[in-house]
Protein backbone atom coordinates (compact mmCIF):
# COMPACT_ATOMS: atom_id res chain seq x y z
CA UNK A 1 0.00 0.00 0.00
CA UNK A 2 1.30 3.54 -1.05
CA UNK A 3 2.28 5.71 1.73
CA UNK A 4 -0.17 8.71 0.91
CA UNK A 5 -2.97 5.68 0.56
CA UNK A 6 -2.21 4.62 4.29
CA UNK A 7 -1.71 8.24 5.61
CA UNK A 8 -5.55 8.98 4.25
CA UNK A 9 -7.02 5.86 5.46
CA UNK A 10 -5.44 6.88 9.14
CA UNK A 11 -6.81 10.39 8.73
CA UNK A 12 -10.23 9.44 7.77
CA UNK A 13 -10.20 6.95 10.55
CA UNK A 14 -8.60 9.11 13.06
CA UNK A 15 -11.26 12.01 11.87
CA UNK A 16 -14.56 9.25 12.36
CA UNK A 17 -13.80 8.25 15.65
CA UNK A 18 -13.23 11.88 16.84
CA UNK A 19 -16.48 12.82 14.61
CA UNK A 20 -18.64 9.94 16.44
CA UNK A 21 -16.76 10.97 20.21
CA UNK A 22 -17.84 14.44 19.01
CA UNK A 23 -21.43 13.36 17.55
CA UNK A 24 -22.62 11.89 20.98
CA UNK A 25 -20.89 14.87 23.60
CA UNK A 26 -22.73 17.12 20.98
CA UNK A 27 -26.35 14.95 21.18
CA UNK A 28 -25.95 14.69 25.35
CA UNK A 29 -25.10 19.03 25.81
CA UNK A 30 -28.09 19.26 23.01
CA UNK A 31 -30.64 16.97 24.96
CA UNK A 32 -29.79 18.68 28.28
CA UNK A 33 -30.40 22.39 26.58
CA UNK A 34 -33.46 20.99 25.36
CA UNK A 35 -34.35 19.74 28.64
CA UNK A 36 -33.55 22.48 30.15
CA UNK A 37 -36.10 24.93 27.91
CA UNK A 38 -38.65 22.89 27.81
CA UNK A 39 -39.16 22.97 31.66
CA UNK A 40 -38.54 26.91 31.56
CA UNK A 41 -41.48 26.63 28.79
CA UNK A 42 -43.71 24.81 31.12
CA UNK A 43 -43.33 27.10 34.13
CA UNK A 44 -43.88 30.17 31.97
CA UNK A 45 -47.30 28.25 30.63
CA UNK A 46 -47.96 27.29 34.35
CA UNK A 47 -47.83 31.14 35.30
CA UNK A 48 -49.65 32.24 31.99
CA UNK A 49 -52.46 29.24 32.93
CA UNK A 50 -53.07 30.06 36.69
CA UNK A 51 -53.60 34.11 35.25
CA UNK A 52 -56.41 32.04 33.06
CA UNK A 53 -57.78 30.19 35.38
CA UNK A 54 -58.45 33.41 37.88
CA UNK A 55 -60.35 34.25 34.75
CA UNK A 56 -62.84 32.26 33.24
CA UNK A 57 -66.12 30.46 35.32
CA UNK A 58 -65.18 27.23 33.30
CA UNK A 59 -62.35 25.44 33.61
CA UNK A 60 -63.78 22.28 31.99
CA UNK A 61 -64.27 24.75 28.87
CA UNK A 62 -61.03 25.49 28.79
CA UNK A 63 -59.58 22.68 29.06
CA UNK A 64 -61.45 21.13 26.21
CA UNK A 65 -59.38 23.51 23.24
CA UNK A 66 -56.29 23.04 24.69
CA UNK A 67 -55.06 20.46 22.52
CA UNK A 68 -53.63 18.41 25.26
CA UNK A 69 -51.27 20.75 26.67
CA UNK A 70 -53.10 21.24 30.02
CA UNK A 71 -54.82 18.51 32.01
CA UNK A 72 -57.06 19.80 35.19
CA UNK A 73 -59.00 17.28 37.29
CA UNK A 74 -60.76 18.25 40.66
CA UNK A 75 -58.70 16.50 43.74
CA UNK A 76 -58.90 16.35 47.15
CA UNK A 77 -55.34 16.67 48.41
CA UNK A 78 -54.09 20.02 49.90
CA UNK A 79 -52.18 22.07 47.43
CA UNK A 80 -48.43 22.05 48.14
CA UNK A 81 -45.19 23.47 46.55
CA UNK A 82 -44.36 20.46 45.11
CA UNK A 83 -43.94 19.96 41.35
CA UNK A 84 -43.24 16.76 39.35
CA UNK A 85 -41.37 17.23 36.00
CA UNK A 86 -42.24 13.31 33.96
CA UNK A 87 -42.59 12.35 30.62
CA UNK A 88 -45.63 10.66 29.01
CA UNK A 89 -47.27 9.76 25.46
CA UNK A 90 -50.57 10.84 24.68
CA UNK A 91 -52.79 9.31 21.32
CA UNK A 92 -53.37 12.20 18.96
CA UNK A 93 -56.67 12.07 16.83
CA UNK A 94 -55.16 13.77 14.34
CA UNK A 95 -51.97 12.70 13.36
CA UNK A 96 -53.36 9.13 14.59
CA UNK A 97 -49.62 8.02 16.84
CA UNK A 98 -48.84 8.86 20.12
CA UNK A 99 -47.56 11.68 20.73
CA UNK A 100 -44.30 12.45 23.23
CA UNK A 101 -44.70 15.17 25.99
CA UNK A 102 -43.16 16.51 28.66
CA UNK A 103 -44.93 17.61 32.08
CA UNK A 104 -45.34 19.63 35.18
CA UNK A 105 -47.96 18.22 37.29
CA UNK A 106 -49.25 20.16 40.48
CA UNK A 107 -51.81 20.85 43.01
CA UNK A 108 -53.59 24.65 43.14
CA UNK A 109 -56.32 26.36 44.88
CA UNK A 110 -58.45 28.39 42.13
CA UNK A 111 -61.46 29.80 43.20
CA UNK A 112 -61.54 28.35 46.35
CA UNK A 113 -61.14 24.50 45.18
CA UNK A 114 -58.40 22.06 44.83
CA UNK A 115 -57.38 20.44 41.44
CA UNK A 116 -54.68 18.58 39.82
CA UNK A 117 -53.13 20.48 37.29
CA UNK A 118 -50.86 18.82 34.63
CA UNK A 119 -48.75 21.33 32.18
CA UNK A 120 -48.02 19.79 28.80
CA UNK A 121 -45.21 20.75 26.05
CA UNK A 122 -45.03 18.33 22.94
CA UNK A 123 -41.12 17.16 22.61
CA UNK A 124 -41.31 15.75 19.47
CA UNK A 125 -40.23 18.89 17.47
CA UNK A 126 -37.32 19.13 19.52
CA UNK A 127 -36.27 15.50 18.87
CA UNK A 128 -37.04 16.12 15.30
CA UNK A 129 -34.87 19.12 15.30
CA UNK A 130 -32.10 17.13 16.92
CA UNK A 131 -32.15 14.60 14.70
CA UNK A 132 -32.13 16.93 11.49
CA UNK A 133 -29.11 18.73 13.59
CA UNK A 134 -27.18 15.28 14.01
CA UNK A 135 -27.93 14.24 10.08
CA UNK A 136 -26.51 17.96 8.95
CA UNK A 137 -23.58 16.87 11.16
CA UNK A 138 -22.97 13.93 9.55
CA UNK A 139 -23.62 14.74 5.96
CA UNK A 140 -20.87 17.95 6.46
CA UNK A 141 -18.72 16.08 7.78
CA UNK A 142 -18.40 13.91 5.09
CA UNK A 143 -18.35 16.46 3.22
CA UNK A 144 -15.40 17.71 5.14
CA UNK A 145 -13.64 14.56 4.42
CA UNK A 146 -14.12 14.06 1.14
CA UNK A 147 -12.75 17.31 0.27
CA UNK A 148 -9.87 16.96 2.79
CA UNK A 149 -9.21 13.71 1.13
CA UNK A 150 -9.07 14.98 -2.62
CA UNK A 151 -6.72 18.17 -1.26
CA UNK A 152 -4.49 16.34 0.98
CA UNK A 153 -4.15 13.44 -2.36
CA UNK A 154 -3.01 16.54 -4.80
CA UNK A 155 -1.41 18.26 -2.50
CA UNK A 156 0.85 15.16 -1.24
CA UNK A 157 1.33 14.18 -4.46
CA UNK A 158 3.12 17.75 -5.41
CA UNK A 159 5.06 17.76 -2.29
CA UNK A 160 6.01 13.98 -3.05
CA UNK A 161 7.17 14.49 -6.62
CA UNK A 162 10.88 15.28 -5.74
CA UNK A 163 10.43 11.62 -3.88
CA UNK A 164 9.16 9.90 -6.80
CA UNK A 165 11.80 11.71 -9.11
CA UNK A 166 14.73 10.65 -6.96
CA UNK A 167 13.05 6.55 -6.74
CA UNK A 168 12.38 6.82 -10.55
CA UNK A 169 16.37 8.19 -11.13
CA UNK A 170 17.94 4.92 -8.71
CA UNK A 171 15.77 2.51 -10.65
CA UNK A 172 17.43 3.90 -13.96
CA UNK A 173 20.80 4.27 -12.08
CA UNK A 174 23.54 1.44 -13.58
CA UNK A 175 26.44 1.08 -11.76
CA UNK A 176 27.77 -0.72 -14.64
CA UNK A 177 27.84 2.39 -17.01
CA UNK A 178 30.08 4.36 -14.56
CA UNK A 179 27.29 6.83 -14.58
CA UNK A 180 27.41 9.90 -12.45
CA UNK A 181 23.88 9.95 -10.49
CA UNK A 182 23.09 13.46 -10.16
CA UNK A 183 19.36 14.28 -8.07
CA UNK A 184 18.05 17.89 -8.43
CA UNK A 185 17.75 19.84 -5.41
CA UNK A 186 14.05 20.50 -3.80
CA UNK A 187 12.76 23.22 -1.40
CA UNK A 188 11.79 20.40 1.32
CA UNK A 189 14.96 19.78 3.49
CA UNK A 190 14.60 16.14 4.27
CA UNK A 191 14.42 15.47 0.25
CA UNK A 192 17.24 17.08 0.12
CA UNK A 193 19.06 15.07 2.19
CA UNK A 194 18.14 11.96 0.78
CA UNK A 195 19.50 13.13 -2.58
CA UNK A 196 22.80 14.02 -0.43
CA UNK A 197 22.67 10.78 1.24
CA UNK A 198 22.42 8.84 -2.08
CA UNK A 199 24.58 10.58 -4.49
CA UNK A 200 27.57 10.04 -1.74
CA UNK A 201 25.97 5.88 -1.67
CA UNK A 202 26.07 5.77 -5.24
CA UNK A 203 29.66 7.20 -5.66
CA UNK A 204 31.44 4.64 -3.20
CA UNK A 205 29.62 2.30 -5.10
CA UNK A 206 30.72 3.17 -7.86
CA UNK A 207 34.28 3.46 -6.92
CA UNK A 208 33.90 0.00 -5.25
CA UNK A 209 32.54 -1.55 -8.66
CA UNK A 210 35.45 -0.12 -10.54
CA UNK A 211 38.39 -1.76 -8.21
CA UNK A 212 36.54 -5.02 -8.56
CA UNK A 213 36.36 -4.66 -12.03
CA UNK A 214 39.91 -3.34 -12.10
CA UNK A 215 40.73 -6.70 -10.50
CA UNK A 216 38.77 -8.94 -11.78
CA UNK A 217 39.98 -7.58 -15.54
CA UNK A 218 44.04 -7.59 -13.47
CA UNK A 219 43.65 -11.14 -12.15
CA UNK A 220 42.38 -12.12 -15.21
CA UNK A 221 45.14 -11.38 -17.47
CA UNK A 222 47.89 -11.77 -14.48
CA UNK A 223 47.01 -15.79 -13.71
CA UNK A 224 45.96 -17.05 -17.40
CA UNK A 225 49.82 -15.46 -18.26
CA UNK A 226 51.52 -17.78 -15.63
CA UNK A 227 48.93 -20.74 -16.27
CA UNK A 228 49.69 -20.85 -20.07
CA UNK A 229 53.64 -20.32 -19.34
CA UNK A 230 53.17 -23.40 -16.85
CA UNK A 231 51.07 -25.58 -19.04
CA UNK A 232 53.19 -24.84 -21.53
CA UNK A 233 56.42 -25.83 -19.76
CA UNK A 234 54.41 -28.94 -19.06
CA UNK A 235 53.81 -30.15 -22.46
CA UNK A 236 57.68 -29.44 -23.27
CA UNK A 237 58.52 -31.66 -20.31
CA UNK A 238 56.57 -34.40 -21.39
CA UNK A 239 57.93 -34.62 -24.74
CA UNK A 240 60.90 -35.26 -23.18
CA UNK A 241 62.16 -38.83 -23.94
CA UNK A 242 64.54 -39.17 -20.75
CA UNK A 243 61.84 -39.42 -18.25
CA UNK A 244 60.80 -42.06 -16.73
CA UNK A 245 57.08 -43.24 -16.38
CA UNK A 246 56.81 -42.21 -12.45
CA UNK A 247 58.13 -38.76 -13.50
CA UNK A 248 55.69 -38.56 -16.33
CA UNK A 249 52.37 -39.50 -14.58
CA UNK A 250 53.57 -36.47 -11.99
CA UNK A 251 54.30 -34.10 -14.75
CA UNK A 252 50.70 -35.36 -16.67
CA UNK A 253 48.84 -34.80 -13.01
CA UNK A 254 50.02 -31.28 -13.09
CA UNK A 255 49.09 -30.45 -16.17
CA UNK A 256 45.66 -31.81 -15.43
CA UNK A 257 45.71 -29.97 -12.43
CA UNK A 258 46.86 -26.52 -14.79
CA UNK A 259 44.36 -27.23 -17.17
CA UNK A 260 41.68 -27.47 -14.62
CA UNK A 261 42.86 -24.26 -13.06
CA UNK A 262 42.46 -22.34 -16.07
CA UNK A 263 39.18 -23.51 -16.36
CA UNK A 264 38.09 -22.24 -13.00
CA UNK A 265 39.93 -18.85 -13.71
CA UNK A 266 37.77 -18.46 -16.68
CA UNK A 267 34.41 -19.52 -15.34
CA UNK A 268 35.06 -17.60 -12.47
CA UNK A 269 36.01 -14.10 -14.53
CA UNK A 270 32.70 -15.02 -16.60
CA UNK A 271 30.31 -15.36 -13.20
CA UNK A 272 32.08 -11.99 -11.77
CA UNK A 273 31.64 -10.09 -15.14
CA UNK A 274 28.26 -11.44 -15.44
CA UNK A 275 27.18 -10.68 -11.88
CA UNK A 276 28.65 -7.05 -12.47
CA UNK A 277 26.59 -6.47 -16.03
CA UNK A 278 29.77 -6.00 -18.38
CA UNK A 279 28.33 -7.79 -20.56
CA UNK A 280 26.28 -4.76 -22.67
CA UNK A 281 26.15 -5.50 -26.32
CA UNK A 282 22.71 -6.99 -27.28
CA UNK A 283 21.46 -8.33 -30.70
CA UNK A 284 18.47 -10.41 -31.76
CA UNK A 285 19.40 -14.25 -31.99
CA UNK A 286 17.22 -17.46 -33.17
CA UNK A 287 17.45 -20.25 -30.48
CA UNK A 288 16.68 -22.71 -33.34
CA UNK A 289 19.69 -21.91 -35.12
CA UNK A 290 22.14 -21.04 -32.16
CA UNK A 291 20.76 -25.08 -31.09
CA UNK A 292 21.52 -26.80 -34.29
CA UNK A 293 25.11 -24.93 -35.28
CA UNK A 294 26.04 -25.78 -31.50
CA UNK A 295 25.10 -29.71 -32.30
CA UNK A 296 26.98 -29.24 -35.69
CA UNK A 297 30.26 -28.52 -33.81
CA UNK A 298 29.56 -31.18 -31.15
CA UNK A 299 28.58 -34.06 -33.65
CA UNK A 300 31.81 -35.96 -33.20
CA UNK A 301 31.37 -36.26 -29.02
CA UNK A 302 28.03 -37.36 -29.63
CA UNK A 303 28.75 -39.92 -32.36
CA UNK A 304 31.23 -40.94 -29.88
CA UNK A 305 28.67 -42.25 -27.14
CA UNK A 306 26.29 -43.44 -29.39
CA UNK A 307 23.40 -40.63 -28.54
CA UNK A 308 20.13 -40.27 -29.61
CA UNK A 309 19.18 -36.44 -30.16
CA UNK A 310 15.91 -35.36 -31.04
CA UNK A 311 14.81 -31.52 -31.33
CA UNK A 312 11.19 -30.79 -31.48
CA UNK A 313 10.88 -27.35 -32.34
CA UNK A 314 6.98 -26.19 -32.22
CA UNK A 315 8.21 -22.44 -32.38
CA UNK A 316 11.36 -20.18 -33.78
CA UNK A 317 12.37 -18.58 -30.93
CA UNK A 318 14.01 -15.08 -31.33
CA UNK A 319 14.93 -13.38 -28.02
CA UNK A 320 17.31 -10.15 -28.01
CA UNK A 321 20.63 -10.36 -25.53
CA UNK A 322 24.34 -10.89 -25.70
CA UNK A 323 25.62 -13.42 -27.89
CA UNK A 324 28.21 -14.34 -26.12
CA UNK A 325 26.27 -14.84 -23.15
CA UNK A 326 23.41 -16.82 -25.32
CA UNK A 327 26.14 -18.83 -26.43
CA UNK A 328 27.60 -19.96 -22.89
CA UNK A 329 24.26 -20.26 -21.68
CA UNK A 330 23.01 -23.13 -25.08
CA UNK A 331 26.87 -24.57 -24.71
CA UNK A 332 26.36 -25.43 -20.93
CA UNK A 333 22.90 -26.67 -21.27
CA UNK A 334 23.94 -29.01 -24.35
CA UNK A 335 27.14 -29.88 -23.22
CA UNK A 336 25.95 -30.81 -19.98
CA UNK A 337 23.39 -32.98 -21.50
CA UNK A 338 26.30 -34.56 -23.61
CA UNK A 339 28.69 -35.17 -20.15
CA UNK A 340 26.13 -36.46 -18.27
CA UNK A 341 24.43 -39.05 -20.11
CA UNK A 342 25.45 -42.60 -20.66
CA UNK A 343 26.54 -44.63 -23.55
CA UNK A 344 23.90 -45.21 -25.82
CA UNK A 345 21.28 -42.38 -24.04
CA UNK A 346 18.60 -40.04 -25.41
CA UNK A 347 19.18 -36.30 -25.23
CA UNK A 348 15.81 -34.34 -25.88
CA UNK A 349 15.25 -31.00 -27.24
CA UNK A 350 12.02 -28.96 -27.13
CA UNK A 351 11.10 -25.38 -28.10
CA UNK A 352 7.84 -24.35 -26.96
CA UNK A 353 5.67 -21.62 -25.42
CA UNK A 354 8.67 -19.56 -25.32
CA UNK A 355 10.46 -22.02 -23.58
CA UNK A 356 13.78 -24.14 -24.16
CA UNK A 357 13.77 -27.63 -22.35
CA UNK A 358 17.04 -30.12 -22.88
CA UNK A 359 16.41 -33.41 -21.48
CA UNK A 360 19.13 -36.38 -21.20
CA UNK A 361 18.90 -40.11 -19.61
CA UNK A 362 21.55 -40.36 -16.78
CA UNK A 363 22.37 -41.36 -13.33
CA UNK A 364 19.80 -40.44 -10.41
CA UNK A 365 20.81 -36.94 -9.01
CA UNK A 366 21.93 -37.79 -5.53
CA UNK A 367 21.46 -34.17 -4.16
CA UNK A 368 18.43 -31.65 -3.56
CA UNK A 369 17.52 -30.11 -6.79
CA UNK A 370 17.22 -26.93 -5.66
CA UNK A 371 21.14 -27.00 -4.17
CA UNK A 372 21.74 -27.83 -7.74
CA UNK A 373 22.50 -24.12 -9.12
CA UNK A 374 24.63 -23.54 -6.49
CA UNK A 375 28.42 -22.51 -7.47
CA UNK A 376 30.78 -25.71 -6.81
CA UNK A 377 27.54 -28.16 -6.15
CA UNK A 378 27.90 -31.58 -8.21
CA UNK A 379 26.03 -34.59 -8.13
CA UNK A 380 28.99 -36.67 -8.26
CA UNK A 381 31.65 -35.77 -6.30
CA UNK A 382 34.57 -37.97 -8.53
CA UNK A 383 33.49 -36.21 -11.89
CA UNK A 384 36.04 -33.58 -12.98
CA UNK A 385 33.87 -31.07 -13.55
CA UNK A 386 33.84 -27.76 -11.51
CA UNK A 387 30.54 -27.54 -10.14
CA UNK A 388 30.03 -24.25 -11.73
CA UNK A 389 28.13 -24.57 -15.29
CA UNK A 390 24.30 -24.68 -14.01
CA UNK A 391 25.55 -21.36 -11.49
CA UNK A 392 27.18 -19.73 -14.89
CA UNK A 393 23.27 -20.45 -16.24
CA UNK A 394 21.37 -19.09 -13.19
CA UNK A 395 23.20 -16.10 -13.28
CA UNK A 396 23.17 -15.23 -17.28
CA UNK A 397 19.55 -16.05 -16.82
CA UNK A 398 18.92 -13.54 -13.44
CA UNK A 399 20.60 -10.82 -15.53
CA UNK A 400 17.86 -11.20 -18.25
CA UNK A 401 14.92 -12.11 -15.84
CA UNK A 402 14.78 -15.45 -17.50
CA UNK A 403 12.88 -18.22 -15.52
CA UNK A 404 15.58 -21.68 -15.18
CA UNK A 405 13.85 -24.67 -13.59
CA UNK A 406 15.10 -27.98 -12.83
CA UNK A 407 12.92 -31.65 -12.94
CA UNK A 408 13.67 -35.12 -13.45
CA UNK A 409 10.84 -37.73 -14.89
CA UNK A 410 10.71 -40.94 -16.17
CA UNK A 411 14.58 -41.69 -16.54
CA UNK A 412 15.39 -38.14 -18.08
CA UNK A 413 17.01 -34.58 -16.21
CA UNK A 414 15.44 -32.01 -18.28
CA UNK A 415 16.92 -28.45 -17.74
CA UNK A 416 14.18 -25.29 -18.81
CA UNK A 417 14.92 -21.98 -19.63
CA UNK A 418 11.84 -19.54 -20.00
CA UNK A 419 12.53 -16.71 -22.07
CA UNK A 420 11.07 -13.25 -22.67
CA UNK A 421 10.89 -13.48 -26.16
CA UNK A 422 11.23 -10.40 -28.87
CA UNK A 423 8.81 -8.39 -30.10
CA UNK A 424 8.07 -8.20 -34.29
CA UNK A 425 8.44 -4.48 -34.35
CA UNK A 426 11.99 -5.17 -32.53
CA UNK A 427 12.71 -7.93 -35.33
CA UNK A 428 12.21 -5.33 -37.95
CA UNK A 429 14.32 -3.02 -36.32
CA UNK A 430 17.19 -5.10 -36.17
CA UNK A 431 17.13 -5.97 -40.13
CA UNK A 432 16.98 -2.39 -40.90
CA UNK A 433 20.41 -1.97 -38.81
CA UNK A 434 21.57 -5.17 -40.87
Amino acid sequence: MKLLNKTTIYFISVSLVIFCLGAILFYTFFEIIIDRDINHKLHERKTYHLKQFEKTDSLLLYQRYSANMIYIQRTGRPETDQEILSDTTIYDDVLEEPIAYRQLSFVKIVHGKNYFIQVRRAAVEHRALLEGVILLEGLLFLAFVAVLSIVNNKLSKRLWQPFYFILDKIGKYKVDLAQNLVLPKSNIEEFNELSKTIEVMTDKIKREFNIQKEFTENASHEIQTPLAIVKNKLEILLQSPELSKDQMDLINSASVAANRLSKLNEALIILSKIDNRQFHEETTLCINDEIDQLYANLEELVKMKELQVEKNYGQRLTIKMNSHLLRILLENLVTNSIKHNYVGGKINIAIADQTLAVSNTGEALNLPPEKLFHRFVKSNLKSPSLGLGLSILKAICDTYSFQIAYREAGGYHTVSVLFNPVQPEDILVEEKKR
